[in-house]
């Protein structure tokens, strides 16, 4: 079982490793490799985010939230999670109307306060990055010593090693082809495991069209 286990998180790690380095910037101004500026659709961007926001983390967060202090901490979490895409979705326009050039919102903060306060949102980000990253390695560290002998260590440091890999040599377009195969992952073992739990429900297929024929939304 662990020769097994390890062998299909290897070869896990391999494919989005190819996926990235496919969809890698090459021989494009250094913009592109930052930014992928213009090249990207809203729904790409969207599951980009849902990748990304939907962690190994949740398995571990949300569930303790809900089963020691209740729904109404559990959904002021999940608004809280949801608020900074939303504050994104409202203003991220007004922000690119104000500098079409901008690759950061630190730059922005420039334009707007000064230097100072630029070092200081890179200083946030730069940490909450440190914290978010710490976050998701830890909890696949974890998920897997609760569902396999392999050890975390090695785990962590093969998805830590691969990650780097591909989005070193393949910039933002990289990260952003390897999240759309996560979420569309992602979305399919829900669909799995809502129909193992719900199928007997009458309301599954509707929540089943939800899931894989979601509203069409506009290229950005």
């Amino acid at each position: 079982m662990l020769y097994l286990t390890s062998a299909v998180l290897g070869a896990a790690l391999c494919c989005f490793a190819y996926l990235g380095l496919r969809a890698r910037w090459v021989d494009g101004p250094l913009d592109d490799y930052v930014t992928a500026r213009n090249s990207q659709t809203a729904s790409t961007l969207g599951l980009s985010f849902l990748a990304s926001g939907m962690g190994a983390w949740i398995l571990f967060a949300p569930p303790e939230i809900g089963a020691f202090v209740g729904p109404l901490a559990l959904a002021g979490y999940a608004l809280g999670s949801a608020l900074p895409f939303i504050v994104l979705g409202l203003y991220g326009p007004k922000i690119r109307r104000s500098l079409p050039e901008g690759r950061s919102i630190a730059e922005f903060a420039e334009a707007c306060y000064g230097a100072g306060v630029r070092r200081w949102v890179t200083l946030v980000s730069i940490a909450y990055m440190a914290c978010f990253l710490a976050a998701e390695l830890t909890a696949i560290g974890a998920i897997t010593a609760l569902l396999s002998d392999v050890p975390p260590a090695l785990v962590i440091i093969g998805v830590a090693l691969t990650t780097l890999v591909y989005t070193a040599a393949g910039g933002l377009r990289a990260s952003l082809a390897t999240d759309r195969w996560q979420a569309w992952l992602l979305l399919v073992l829900l669909c799995v495991v809502g129909a193992w739990r719900y199928g007997d429900s009458p309301l599954f297929p509707l929540r089943l069209c939800f899931l894989l024929f979601p509203l069409p939304v506009r290229s950005a």
